[in-house]
């Protein structure tokens, strides 16, 4: 109400405004954009000391330059985008998020090319959905098709004495073997066999629907730029600074200095006049507040009552205090959790599920997979009305490890001894001095089963399936890709986060929503952790942010990375 009769009192100001706006749209109005695909997006907040020692900027958030995108695509008179594109050095799930709004300019017939001066496979799929692609005739590519080759330690554990002993829940759940094994088993390489399948399968998809580019092609580890344009894969051989420079000429060419250019430019400055335009409304309401939370990193087991956030982990009591939060605030209408974790603790995973089911029973609550929501990643997500996720989301791994370490051998090769005094029924698995009784082994055998079942009980409740369905296909520790998952009913779709928020406007009966992205504080202990692995030290600085102003106007340089944040305060119809 006072936000109305403000904007009543201040309208013949705004109104002159808007007026000038309208004014400078026409003078300013261009044709063409120009904008490089950054190669990292942040997920947490620089904190000022941080930002003082690491003189690097921040990079974009990845919802802020995917509204960017979309605000792009509805731009009058917008007849053509160049990407300049860095190896990305995120996920397939950032990737095909970009992918999408790349391709939803393709289909408003706005005309779109990109250059890439080299990279890996990710680096040539987003060329290859630009309609034009270009690259220098010196450049190299380094693309690697799904495959894995991982480190096994059971020979070295063995030779140095060191036993592990690895309690599962499923022949799938396969995290001990790395421990206990020079190999995997056949069922634990079989399911990695078909992820790997299934993502070469997206890949060649991707690849032949865009450019027709032939996935073998890829099979070789360096590939030269005269054999990309052989294939039909380059458009056009350019120059970095030929791209960049002559991007509002015909062709990307200047022949000479009266050559008239064919584009007209749309500068940043001049896309940010006309979104603050376009969203101009004489009465000036609150708008629904969707956040996103982005869940990033291994579960902790800490449940101690520090709340600092920690980067790339998720710990306990900072979540719960951010939930707690949200769930209390009016202003905010829905939540998206950002999920991007392997998992990790089984008892944070149900302490956290409980605190979104909370949340749940106040306001709409929906988990994206970026990336990863496997095993306590997508417990987490079990909490929440809806999952949704990209089709190379890994996901599942639906089920329970423990794992100990039994060191008695390596102590011996040093002539070390333990003494046990006062030792009671089951005290020997606190121990790593010998192996374990059959009623020890048998307890945490029974222990694994019980986290199993509620685990089970948890996906059983949410996907409305069958024990014996989720056992028998899907659960056992099995991993798959997001399309796969999707097909099975385990996610609701496969969807860009694009789509998902759009989604939520349309549930909450909103014709905008204000989105708002909620990171951690990265702080100078997180910078020290990363420096020094060894030193155990944690975050502090809990706040949530609003998104900031991220813009970058440099009016002469064409070589600007637009971050497109303020645009993210208001999703469009």
């Amino acid at each position: 109400m006072i936000k109305t009769l403000i904007s009543l009192l201040f309208l013949p100001i705004r109104i002159f405004f808007q007026g000038m706006r309208i004014l400078l749209w026409t003078i300013r109005k261009g044709n063409h954009f120009y904008l490089e695909i950054p190669s990292s997006f942040s997920y947490d907040k620089k904190s000022f000391l941080v930002r003082l020692l690491v003189s690097k900027e921040d990079s974009p958030f990845l919802v802020d330059f995917l509204l960017g995108l979309k605000a792009l695509s509805m731009v009058p008179g917008l007849r053509k985008v160049s990407f300049q594109i860095s190896n990305p050095e995120y996920g397939f799930g950032e990737i095909w998020n970009i992918c999408q709004a790349i391709q939803v300019l393709n289909d408003k017939g706005i005309q779109t090319a990109g250059f890439c001066l080299g990279g890996g496979t990710k680096a040539l799929l987003l060329l290859s959905f630009c309609k034009y692609r270009y690259t220098s005739s010196a450049a190299e590519f380094f693309p690697v098709l799904p495959s894995a080759e991982p480190y096994f330690f059971g020979g070295a554990a063995k030779k140095y004495g060191v036993g592990v002993e690895a309690y599962a829940s499923g022949e799938f759940k396969a995290f001990g073997e790395t421990f206990q094994r020079t190999s995997f088993s056949a069922p634990a390489k079989k399911n990695i066999e078909s992820l790997l399948s299934d993502q070469k399968e997206l890949l060649e998809l991707g690849f032949r629907k865009t450019s027709g580019l032939d996935l073998k092609a890829l099979e070789e580890p360096i590939i030269g730029a005269e054999k990309l344009k052989d294939l039909g894969f380059i458009t056009e051989f350019l120059e970095e600074d030929e791209f960049e420079e002559n991007y509002l000429f015909k062709n990307y060419k200047k022949e000479s200095e009266d050559t008239k250019p064919e584009y007209k430019k749309l500068t940043p400055g001049g896309f940010r006049l006309y979104n603050k335009k376009k969203n101009f409304s004489i009465l000036s309401r609150s708008l629904p507040t969707v956040v996103i939370i982005p869940v990033q990193g291994n579960i902790l087991p800490d449940l101690g009552r520090e709340e600092d956030f920690r980067s790339r982990q998720v710990s306990f009591r900072y979540y719960q205090e951010i939930f707690k939060e949200i769930k209390e605030d009016p202003k905010v209408s829905a939540v998206i959790l950002e999920m991007n974790s392997p998992g990790g603790s089984a008892l944070v995973s149900e302490l956290l599920y409980r605190e979104i089911k909370k949340l749940s029973e106040k306001k709409p609550v929906l988990t994206y997979v970026l990336n990863v929501a496997a095993s306590g990643g997508y417990y987490l997500a079990c909490g929440t009305k809806e999952i949704h996720g990209t089709p190379y989301s890994v996901v599942g791994s639906i089920g329970a490890v423990m794992l100990r370490f039994e060191l008695k051998k390596l102590y011996d090769k040093f002539g070390i001894k333990k003494e046990r005094i006062g030792f009671y029924p089951h005290r020997d698995i606190l121990s790593e001095y010998g192996k374990l009784s059959p009623k020890s082994e048998q307890f945490l055998k029974k222990e694994v089963l019980r986290s199993r079942d509620v685990f089970y009980s948890r996906v059983t409740e949410a996907r409305k399936k069958t024990f014996h369905e989720l056992e028998s296909k899907w659960g056992e520790g099995r991993v798959f890709l997001g399309d796969r998952f999707q097909k099975a009913g385990f996610l609701d779709s496969c969807s860009s986060l694009l789509d998902i928020l759009q989604k939520l406007k349309t549930d909450l009966g909103a014709k905008k929503i204000d989105v708002q992205y909620l990171p951690g504080t990265y702080s100078w202990k997180d910078l020290v952790q990363d420096l020094k692995p060894g030193l155990q030290m944690t975050g502090f600085n809990l706040r949530s942010f609003p998104l900031s102003l991220l813009w970058k106007d440099r009016k002469e340089d064409p070589r600007e990375i637009l971050y497109l944040s303020e645009i993210a305060t208001e999703l469009s119809k």
